[in-house]
């Protein structure tokens, strides 16, 4: 992780982590609060974070983070999704994929209500659009055009391509998080072809996803994608993190999760 630096005003730092919601969840979180506290990072998109309680705590160990964003449902948080900022979050608003799931899909998608999270922020004055989203899984790990998963992937990806159609198109904007589909699938090829995002891991063939019991895929599921405004280009430095294997408190070794992490420098010019 990046350490932390002075901002530059047309830089800024960003992740995007899908952070699993079962196994060891209080310790890893709690580790990966006091990573990210201490880091460099300015926007943070997190999926899997369930609970208002967990985004309390979470809250209280990034205290360097004031501007958080989320929906909220009782005591869960809609879709799992939140957005913290070390810049001002000046609208948000969060959107329910309406697609019905396959049959014997994981209840954890419709249980969740995932969607999309839109939030505009002003990084040093520059106004721009952050979008932290996650689709529902394919327990199959198969992405063929008659994959029952996949035909109900392609639906969300029109709606979320729809939703950024209306998004102001004279502000640059960043789209993130867990599509669980493969960058080298035909649902993907779609998608950036619909929305005109840029891919800004394009080319990179290693996986973001490490094979679990759930899901034995190793393809690269997380994304992170820009389209630039027409004054602001946008620059990305993007990598992977979270790859190697964390010491908790207890002196456990464990991965942070069942994904890889996405750190990119941005730069508007």
């Amino acid at each position: 992780m990046a350490q932390a630096t002075g901002p530059d005003d047309r830089e800024f730092l960003v992740l995007t982590f899908n952070t699993l919601f079962f196994g060891q969840v209080r310790l890893r979180r709690r580790t990966l609060g006091k990573i990210l506290n201490r880091s460099a990072l300015d926007v943070i998109c997190l999926q899997e974070i369930l609970w208002r309680w967990s985004l309390a705590e979470l809250r209280d160990i990034c205290s360097t983070y004031p501007h958080v964003a989320c929906e909220s449902r009782g005591p869960v948080i809609t879709g799992g999704l939140i957005t913290l900022s070390r810049w001002p979050i000046v609208e948000r608003r969060y959107v329910a994929y309406h697609v019905r799931t396959p049959r014997r899909s994981p209840r954890f998608d419709w249980l969740l209500r995932k969607g999309m999270l839109i939030t505009r922020l002003e990084v040093a004055g520059h106004p721009v659009t952050v979008v932290n989203t996650h689709l529902m899984a394919n327990s199959d790990g198969d992405w063929s055009r008659t994959n029952r998963h996949s035909l109900a992937l392609q639906a969300e990806l029109h709606q979320l391509a729809g939703e950024l159609a209306m998004v102001d198109a004279g502000v640059p904007m960043l789209v993130m998080g867990d599509f669980n589909v493969p960058r080298d699938s035909w649902l993907f090829d779609e998608f950036l072809v619909m929305t005109g995002l840029r891919d800004t891991m394009a080319g990179d063939t290693r996986p973001t996803y490490r094979p679990t019991p759930r899901l034995h895929t190793t393809q690269a599921i997380d994304h992170l994608l820009v389209r630039p405004s027409p004054s602001n280009k946008i620059g990305a430095h993007p990598k992977l993190v979270f790859e190697e294997p964390i010491l908790l408190p207890d002196d456990r070794s464990v991965h942070l999760s069942d994904h890889y992490g996405i750190e990119s420098r941005i730069e508007l010019t």
